[in-house]
Order: structure tokens, then sequence, then C-alpha cells
């Protein structure tokens, strides 16, 4: 606490107030929401600060200088220094280690903890071990096994003679009475006592226990976690942003120390967890429904323009959005987050829009007798008005949450940023590129009608669209008339 209030009085605030509103201690657990863990050896010191767009300093600033403050602290297993945040919760770096000997995760761990500590912004590095208390441990000897005594003959045998085995059970009343055989009591005082244990052999022959096993003092494992079968102990570290990236020291490591790890301890599988392998399932899932959204998008156009390669150019203006977004992040000073590809996946079903708008009104000049390169220049100009307000409203409403500064918008706005930057850049291709993405098409119909006809024809003959009104004529059984309009002037 004392660490704390040193560290509030040498941060300076925006706003000019104290950075520590309130601050009070907890003995006897520790955690947040669901993940709250009691006992006589937890405690916490919890700190309330000010908001975040007064005080202009990030909780991981605070952290750090906190732990630096304050320093190991003798006899601790752990020490943590966290804040609120959003987002899956866990560490930055999460790295398993399995195998089936704990010593020898304990060794690797221990390793690898060493070699995290050399990289600069790497902080709070610990494992989620935790020794128990002393026990004894018998393991056999050969002399045991050659008699007929294994391990599960030993541990009940001693089991029973210290903690007692029910001989019988009887019935007073209502109450159930076990009736147990142990040792007496003067002979479970004194760890001594085991000279003068006694271990049945299969064959029904006593020997003292010290001949068949030995017995060694140490220090057990308050738990051991297992995952598919193996043991596993977990080393996790945060991770200063201003001074490293997660990503950059997870690469590092899975160059070269990782392999020299397992070479080093061959018994011991490792794999990255946590926020990586959150980042990881979420990326995998992406990369599944993210084609399947585009070729959905691309039936729905092909659908309506019956055509299929028009669609092809209507979809070219995604790459288009999704480079803008990038461009987008890099001017505001944003990194790419998971919410920002999550954008990205939306970004694909707007931007196609005005290309959309763009193409149907050149299929529909066309389908009036208008020359092609007409058709298109004047599309460009009836629908400048309609794609640039479509642009303006969609970022105009976006910008408000892409500059606001509280802590509940931080989460968001990567998203804000890649729909409106992606629209804007979009939108300008859009203006410039279909027109021009059209006009190749069309000279490529034209070289394949030469192809096959053997005669040059005009831009308008190669076009789907110019039979728009005449099919519709000629499929048209309503009774509704579908002449063309003539204007005359």
């Amino acid at each position: 606490r004392e660490a704390l209030e040193q560290v509030a009085s040498e941060l300076k605030t925006t706003s000019g107030e104290p950075l520590v509103k309130n601050i009070y201690t907890v003995t006897g657990q520790s955690g947040e929401g669901f993940e709250v863990a009691a006992g006589p050896n937890r405690g916490e010191v919890r700190a309330e600060l000010l908001p975040t767009e007064d005080r202009g300093i990030h909780f991981e600033d605070i952290n750090v200088a906190w732990e630096k403050k304050v320093g190991p602290i003798a006899g601790t297993l752990s020490q943590t220094y966290s804040g609120l945040s959003s987002g899956p919760p866990g560490a930055a770096i999460e790295i398993w280690l399995q195998g089936e000997s704990m010593d020898t995760l304990l060794a690797a761990a221990a390793e690898l903890k060493e070699k995290l500590r050399t990289y600069d912004g790497v902080y709070q590095i610990t494992d989620d071990f935790r020794p128990g208390k002393n026990e004894l441990q018998f393991q056999l000897k050969p002399e045991a096994r050659a008699l007929g005594i294994t391990l599960d003959d030993l541990a009940s045998q001693v089991f029973a003679g210290f903690f007692g085995e029910e001989a019988l059970r009887l019935q007073r009343g209502r109450d159930d009475i076990r009736v147990r055989v142990r040792y007496t009591e003067e002979e479970r005082k004194s760890l001594g006592e085991l000279d003068r244990v006694r271990i049945r052999t299969p064959q029904g022959a006593e020997v003292p226990l010290l001949s068949v096993a030995d017995v060694i003092s140490k220090q057990g494992f308050s738990s051991i976690v297992r995952v598919d079968g193996l043991r596993r102990v977990a080393v996790s570290a945060e991770v200063d942003t201003k001074s490293a990236n997660a990503e950059e020291v997870l690469a590092d490591l899975n160059q070269g120390y990782m392999a020299s790890l397992s070479a080093k301890f061959p018994d011991v599988s490792w794999s990255f967890e946590g926020a990586k392998k959150d980042s990881r399932d979420a990326i995998a899932g992406l990369m599944i429904g993210f084609p399947i959204a585009l070729f959905g998008i691309y039936i729905i156009i092909a659908t309506i323009f019956r055509s299929y390669i028009q669609p092809i150019i209507i979809m070219v203006t995604v790459p288009f959005g999704l480079i803008g977004a990038m461009l987008g992040h890099l001017a505001m000073g944003y990194d790419v987050t998971m919410m920002s590809l999550f954008g990205m996946v939306a970004l694909a079903g707007v931007v196609v829009n005005d290309a959309i708008v763009m193409i149907e009104c050149i299929n529909s000049l066309i389908a009036k007798g208008t020359p092609f390169f007409d058709a298109i220049a004047k599309a460009g100009a009836r629908r400048f008005r309609a794609v640039f307000l479509t642009t303006a409203t969609t970022v105009g409403g976006l910008s408000p949450l892409i500059l606001q500064r509280s802590l509940q918008a931080q989460f968001l706005i990567p998203m804000a940023i890649t729909i409106a930057a992606g629209v804007a850049f979009a939108t300008l291709l859009t203006l410039l590129f279909i027109p021009c993405m059209m006009g190749v098409l069309n000279d490529m119909r034209r070289v394949l009608y030469f192809i096959r006809h053997r005669r040059w024809p005009t831009p308008e003959e190669v076009e789907p669209a110019r039979l728009r009104l005449v099919d519709s004529d000629d499929s048209d059984a309503s009774g509704i008339s579908t002449e063309p309009m003539v204007v005359t002037k």
C-alpha cells in the first residue's frame, strides 16, 4: 500500500487530480468475479483510480511502476498486479509444459522463466505450480517385488495402521457405529515408530517396513493439473506494450529457444495457450467463415445481375476496403485487434454497395441505348452524390465513437476505424477504378468476339446489359407493358 501511494505521488495525471481515489486491503481471499480464491495465506490491495480520460495514464504503466517499487516479497508464492480490462481474461503470454515427471516439468519451467526475464517489458513472470506440505513418500525396493509386495499393498497397510481400517459395523438404535482397527495412540505419535511397522506379504509372512521400502521426507504438491493424461505446468507473464509486444516475444521463442528446450527435456511438450490460443482459435474461425461470407455475397450479386463476371468486379472492392482499414489503423495509431478483424468481415458486406449502385446504373444506361463509354461517364456523374453521401454518413456516424476517449469505448474503436476507413478508401477507388475495370472487361469481350467471329464489334454489341429490355419484352406474360419509354426533346 505504501508503495502504491509513492507511485501515485510520482505520476502526474492530465487533470491534475490525485491518481488514487481510494485504497483498501482484503485478507483471506484474492481475485475478481468468478475467480475468487479464499485462504488464510491470500490477500490483496485494491485501489480505485481516477477515470482513464482524467488521469491519462494506462493502468499497465501503473502496474509496472508498482511492481518495481514493491520488489520481491520474502515468503510469497506469487505476486500479481492486474487491473480491470476488456477482452478475454488471462496473461498476455501463457506457455503450457506437459509431461510425466513433475520434477522435469519444474526444471523446464524454471529455465523458461529465466529466458522470459531477458526480454525488456516482460514482467510478472510466474507459473501455476504451488508446493504442498511436507510428506512421507514410500518407494519400493527390489526386494519387495521379489516378495510379491506391490505399492498398493504397502500403501493400504500403512494407511490401515495409522488411520484405521473398518472391521465391522454395529447398529445401536438409530446410530450406525463403525469399528476401526489401528495402532495405539502411543505407536502413532512418533515417526520413529516406522522402524517397528511390519508389512504382510501375500504368503502371510511379515517383514519390516524399512527392509522393503525407502521412506523419503519431502515437500508434496498442493494440486496436480492434468491435460490429456499428462501433468501440466503453465508459465505466464504480462507484457508492457510500450516496450514489448507479446506476439514478437512468442515468435522469438518459437524460432529457436523452444526447440532447444525440447531437446534438453525430450519428455516435455509445450504449447502457446492463453490469449495466443484465443486469437488462434478466433482467426481459424474467421478463415472458415470469411470465405463463406464472400461466396454468399457473390451468389447474391450474381443472381441480381445475371452475370458471373460483373460480380467479380464488384468483389474487387473488398480488398480495397481491407487496405483502407489497415491504413486507418496506421493513421490513428491503433494496433490491429480481434475486433478489427471482425470489423473487416462486416466491412466486406458494406463496401460492395457503392460498386453495385455504380454498375447497375451503367447497365441501365446501356440497356436504354446509351453508348458504352458515355454510359460509364454518365453513371459516375449520376451516382456520385449517392455514393458520396453513403460514405459521408457512415464515416460521420462512426466518428464520435472513434474520437471517444472513455474506457468503455476503447474496446470498439478498432472495429469503428476498420469500417469507417475501409468504406472511405473503397469509395474513392470505386469512383475511379470500377469504371476502368468495366472498360477492361469490355475490351476482353471484344477480343473474344473477334476470335470467334473475325470481326471487331462495337463496345455496345458485347455488353449483355443491352438485352435487358428485350429479354423483358420476350419473357413478359403478365399483360403489363414493358416497352422502353422514348423521350423526345
